[in-house]
């Protein structure tokens, strides 16, 4: 086994940072890859009998990550680091001193977006090197190496974890042959929640089932069905995202208790305020029915109102959910019912499991419609998403990487009144607008935003922040509740080139939010200068008349040209109340 001080067969943090930053960015799969490698690929010399020496691994990497330049000391170092089995598990190597192509592969697999059953399926393929539709246990365990270096760079404590996968691949053996059909691969898979998890399990398949993330816990925490510690120095084990029920990884298997329901599957059920408990680690915490503190264990919280009770507490002297502080905030699921496909057939609210849905309006509240833009302010639009769906409805909170804005604005359209939460950049601020405008709304929501981006001018002007620096988001909810609604000016924007053969750069947006500008501002000259260092294939201008030009922040090179400007309409937009002064000379 490597030693501390040797790095060669070791990736730093960083080093898997790096990695992670250009699979985000490539739009290929392992699978697309490793057919170049195959007998008639263009890459099919550099594979020897299934492995691959250092010169394959760095086309293997230039290929699937779509980069001309990659950095030949991490090639280097993760060259060393598939040869480098030893670390987690005893292996043979390829002969001639290379790695080999299906690990590498195994490994990307895990790590890239995808479908569970898909990469199931496809390391499976990838391993059954007969042909025979079967794996036996040395092959099964090579996989188990990938994934457990995969979980360990995810931060996951593998400790746990590899029991976890073993005692899988023993249940699936159904004959005790040592072998495994893909039938018994696939399903003992998609039964085994921590390897889901790992797979990369985002949606849920069904109203009541968690979603399911690892976490490290900084204080002692205790499982939710085994009543145990959870143990371990990386990450110990699964919370549910929607309501933080906790779990050792091998104990998510075992029948926990359901995640609360997110709306109601009849009619009668409509407008019934109805408490959701949820067991959880209460320690220290006053029980609101009889003001005595609970124990770890012993009590349960309501996941709208928060209201924390014993056991036996639940049901003496119950009064119906109010849904706490957040009550404007929130959705409540008797507010969500299913209908059936005759009431609706534009069949845009289908959940996974085939329910219909329609909300109810909820006399005196605001429900907040989130929307949440992943790739804004690098990981923090994944930590707010995840914030979101746990402390408002999940219904009620959008990924925009996932179909748009238009799922959730149909969602919400017969309400009259309602609230639009924009998590993101100008961009995405403008992205809603546009959104807004194609839908034909009966009621134009205001827009709140919470700056995401890197610019954010415009949430400057609203007073909602240059950027947010991860507070607690339930200000944020406290200053939308006491925001002023603003009427702003959007205007459309034409440029017509006095020489249509000169082309300069495109015009990024046909809209105006914020601003427009042209020329020797010296702010936009260097802005410009900026963008054009950082993305030069954006800014291929040759013309030496052009000048420098900005609609909301996107700057451009444009030749000689003639502008049109008109107004196009007015937006409802949330001004955030004024920041309360702070210093000694404030104090009164």
């Amino acid at each position: 086994m490597a030693s501390v001080d040797d790095t060669e067969g070791t990736l730093t943090p960083v080093d898997f940072i790096q990695l992670q930053q250009y699979m985000e960015y490539s739009s290929l799969s392992v699978k697309d890859v490793i057919k170049e490698f195959l007998p008639g690929g263009r890459l099919a010399q550099y594979n020897t009998g299934g492995s691959i020496d250092a010169v394959g691994l760095y086309l293997f990497l230039k290929a699937y990550l779509e980069v001309d330049d990659f950095p030949l000391d991490l090639c280097k170092r993760l060259f060393y680091y598939f040869q480098d089995q030893d670390a987690i598990a005893k292996s043979n190597l390829p002969k001639d001193g290379g790695v080999f192509l299906r690990d590498v592969s195994c490994y990307f697999s895990v790590l890239e977006e995808g479908q569970p059953r898909e990469k199931l399926e496809f390391t499976f393929k990838l391993y059954d090197k007969d042909g025979n539709g079967l794996l036996d246990s040395s092959e099964v365990d090579r996989i188990i190496i990938q994934m457990m270096r995969a979980a360990n760079y995810l931060g996951w404590d593998i400790t746990e974890l590899r029991p976890v996968l073993e005692d899988m691949m023993t249940a699936i053996d159904v004959d005790d042959s040592g072998t495994v059909t893909l039938d018994e691969w696939v399903k003992g898979g998609m039964n085994n929640v921590p390897l889901l998890v790992l797979l990369g399990l985002k949606v849920t398949e069904r109203d009541g089932q968690h979603i399911w993330r690892m976490k490290h816990y900084n204080k002692p925490t205790y499982c939710g069905v085994c009543e145990n510690m959870l143990l371990g120095l990386g990450k110990q084990g699964l919370c549910c995202t929607c309501c933080k029920y906790t779990v050792h990884n091998q104990c998510a298997n075992k029948n926990p208790e359901p995640c609360a329901p997110t709306f109601v599957k009849s009619k009668y059920e409509i407008g019934v305020a109805a408490h959701d408990w949820i067991k959880t680690d209460c320690n220290s915490t006053k029980c609101q029915g009889c003001h005595k503190k609970v124990k770890h264990l012993s009590g349960r919280q309501c996941v709208w109102c928060q209201e924390m009770r014993h056991d036996e507490c639940i049901y003496s002297g119950l009064t119906t959910c109010n849904c706490g502080l957040l009550k404007d905030h929130i959705l409540p699921p008797w507010a969500i019912y299913a209908i059936s496909k005759d009431e609706d057939t534009s069949l845009l609210n289908v959940t996974p499991d085939g329910h219909i849905l329609q909300i109810v309006p909820v006399p005196g509240t605001h429900p907040l419609l989130v929307f949440v833009n992943p790739k804004s302010g690098g990981k923090q639009g994944e930590k707010v998403l995840r914030k979101f769906q746990y402390m408002l409805n999940p219904r009620q909170v959008y990924n925009l990487s996932n179909g748009g804005p238009a799922p959730g604005l149909h969602f919400f359209r017969n309400l009259q009144e309602y609230r639009i939460l924009a998590c993101g950049g100008d961009g995405t601020v403008g992205w809603l607008l546009d959104a807004i405008d194609r839908e034909s709304l009966k009621v134009r929501p205001p827009i709140a935003i919470l700056p995401l981006g890197t610019g954010n001018d415009l949430a400057r002007c609203l007073r909602w922040g240059g950027g947010y620096e991860g507070g607690d988001l339930k200000d944020i909810l406290k200053d939308i509740e006491a925001s002023e609604l603003v009427q702003m000016d959007r205007w459309s924007v034409q440029v017509i080139p006095n020489d249509p053969q000169e082309a300069g750069d495109p015009v990024p947006y046909e809209l105006i939010n914020n601003y427009f500008s042209v020329g020797v501002d010296a702010s936009i000259a260097h802005r410009f200068h900026s963008m054009r260092e950082k993305y030069p294939q954006r800014f291929n201008s040759r013309t030496t008349k052009a000048l420098p030009m900005q609609i909301d922040g996107e700057p451009w090179m444009q030749p000689p040209c003639t502008v049109h400007i008109t107004h196009k309409n007015q937006a409802n937009m949330l001004m955030a109340p004024q920041a309360k002064p702070t210093g000694f000379f404030h104090l009164k």
